[in-house]
């Protein structure tokens, strides 16, 4: 009897020695991979040969590790190949634009029949929307390349949003829209680059006019600790879903691609906004869709 509990006691302490050794080896493991995790390195985890269930579960993860690695790379290889593609591809066409749209403000200079004035201001519209979507692409790639530098300088928001509203001024009359501006003539100072800055505004407020109608609202206020711009507008285009991915590239409401927009322009603002230290948001309440700016006052 006593040789039978010898051996179960035997029994147990190896066992007890194996699952000690494992969990040792797993802890290694786990300290491999965070430190894997931290850091951008192609090492692999190594263990001692001890264990041969805890070797095939480190083989197991390298060779997942390997697969991430592989996948990164190609990710990374692409969106190379995108950005390139994308600058040089604004580049060529840029030059045959700008050639066309002039000789159209040549014709727009002649003395033409009214049928032909008609044609020469359609094509012109036409070349003019198309060089908006352009320079939205070829500076959207810019940002993605990071070479686009911003010059922070001390900035006046209100003066800023002022200046691009008087560039849409004439859009919203057009529209016969409602327009409510509350923009306060105390400075609202902040560290930015001045053209980003308009270049923000713009893009919100251009979208507001794509996609928006009836009532419009344009408001800049501020707390103790932030600055905040509101452009709000009513839509019929926009849902609840899409709020989270009005910000994204080339998303549009717009599936059938019919009020010529790229998907770039939210997507350079809040790129641009978070360059320069600000948030941007979007919220949709009964058909009114609002966009929200907010920097800090510091």
């Amino acid at each position: 009897m006593w040789i039978f509990c010898l051996i179960l006691m035997i029994c147990c302490l190896g066992l007890l020695i194996k699952m000690g050794i494992q969990k040792k080896q797993i802890n290694r493991i786990k300290n491999q991979i965070d430190f894997l995790c931290s850091r951008d390195t192609g090492t692999e985890i190594t263990l001692e040969r001890i264990d041969r269930s805890t070797e095939h579960l480190a083989e197991s993860i390298n060779c997942l590790l390997e697969r991430y690695r592989d996948t990164g790379q190609q990710i990374k290889k692409n969106n190379a190949l995108f950005k390139d593609t994308i600058t040089s591809l604004s580049h060529d066409l840029r030059t045959p634009l700008a050639t066309a749209n002039g000789y159209i403000q040549l014709l727009m200079e002649q003395d033409l029949l009214p049928e032909q004035k008609e044609y020469v201001e359609i094509a012109y519209e036409r070349i003019t929307a198309v060089k908006i979507l352009l320079d939205q692409l070829f500076e959207f790639a810019r940002i993605e390349a990071n070479e686009l530098k911003l010059m922070q300088q001390r900035i006046d928001i209100n003066s800023c949003l002022r200046d691009v509203l008087a560039m849409y001024y004439s859009d919203f009359e057009k529209k016969s829209a409602t327009l409510d501006i509350r923009i306060p003539d105390t400075p609202f100072i902040i560290w930015a680059d001045k053209e980003a800055l308009c270049r923000v505004f713009s893009n919100i407020i251009y979208n507001a006019l794509i996609h928006g109608d009836k009532e419009y609202k344009i408001i800049s206020s501020f707390t103790e600790k932030t600055y905040q711009i509101i452009v709000s507008n009513h839509s019929e285009t926009i849902c609840k879903e899409d709020i989270p991915y009005l910000f994204d590239r080339f998303y549009t409401t717009d599936q059938s691609r019919s009020k010529k927009t790229t998907g770039l322009g939210l997507a350079i603002a809040k790129k641009l906004t978070k360059k320069m230290g600000g948030c941007i948001s979007a919220n949709l309440h009964n058909k009114t869709f609002d966009i929200q700016i907010t920097f800090p006052t510091n």
